[in-house]
């Protein structure tokens, strides 16, 4: 008896060693793997949900869409031992771009947040905020002229809002909107959220350099943004529409789609490509899948 127990105990021993080696082995080759920067515009149905990865190997999570879905896009897109994020970022407050980030703040630990700090009164959003609190979250109300350092050759620029919301209830939650610049050695990419064409204007009047590789389409491709001005002055080569597939809204709305087309622009929408996925080696820009 005593003879089989230290039997199996060896066996279970070798066991274990075998199984840390191996967790050794996959997360060392996972991270040489990783030289370059990626950027997932996640397929979340109706809603935006962007994660970013840095070749130092911080995450930053821009909205949640409207679901659970995010948490098992998530589980495929980071190695299995990854359950934290660097940062989160919420554009603003609507369920299709919060809901999905009451499961992730559950379910992942987060070392800090950036959102405008708005009033919107839906259960979600309280949720979330006591999530945030209980779990000491630390929490940066968002303001126009905020950086946000990833790596060596990567940062986020807060572009919006201009104003501060925090506390606030304007007649429009799209107004508190938290635009970001991407910026990944000469690449860059701009998220929109749902801002709509008086925050590009704003964008504009101002003089902050817009000018984009990559333009992630504001407000799902509706008509109430994506001015010809404004495009104008990103000048994207590639365009990203985040939309769920029939839906109600008509997302996104042919005259945004015949803008981009005339433009030149190369048109990729989750409604129909599903994840799309960028990779940035600081010099050009790809499609991983």
């Amino acid at each position: 008896m005593i003879e089989t127990l230290r039997r199996n105990a060896r066996t279970i021993f070798l066991l274990v060693l075998t199984g840390i080696v191996a967790v050794i082995w996959y997360a060392t080759v996972w991270a040489e793997s990783r030289q370059n920067l990626l950027i997932t515009f996640f397929d979340v149905g109706q809603g935006d949900s962007i994660l970013i990865e840095a070749p130092n190997g911080n995450q930053v999570l821009i909205d949640g869409g409207p679901s659970d879905v995010v948490l098992a896009k998530l589980g495929r897109a980071l190695p299995f031992w990854d359950r934290s994020l660097d940062l989160v970022i919420l554009t603003h407050p609507h369920a299709d771009h919060l809901d999905g980030l009451v499961g992730v703040a559950k379910r992942y630990g987060i070392t800090a947040v950036i959102e405008s700090g708005v009033n919107h009164s839906i259960p979600e959003y309280e949720e979330w905020r006591r999530l945030l609190q209980e779990k000491g979250v630390r929490v940066v109300t968002a303001r126009a002229g905020q950086r946000v350092q990833l790596s060596e050759h990567s940062y986020l620029d807060i572009l919006t809002p201009f104003d501060n919301f925090e506390g606030k209830s304007p007649p429009d939650i799209h107004d508190a909107m938290v635009v970001a610049k991407l910026t990944h050695g000469s690449t860059t990419t701009l998220f929109m959220g749902d801002a709509e064409k008086s925050i590009e204007y704003r964008l504009l009047y101002s003089g902050t350099n817009v000018d984009s590789d990559i333009l992630k389409v504001g407000h799902h491709g509706s008509k109430t943004s994506t001015s010809e001005d404004f495009l104008a002055a990103v000048s994207p080569r590639i365009a990203i529409i985040s939309a769920g597939r029939k839906n109600r809204y008509g997302h996104p709305h042919q005259e945004i789609v015949d803008l981009l087309t005339r433009s030149g622009i190369s048109i990729f929408r989750t409604d129909r490509d599903r994840d799309v996925v960028m990779e940035s080696d600081g010099k050009e820009l790809r499609i991983v899948r």
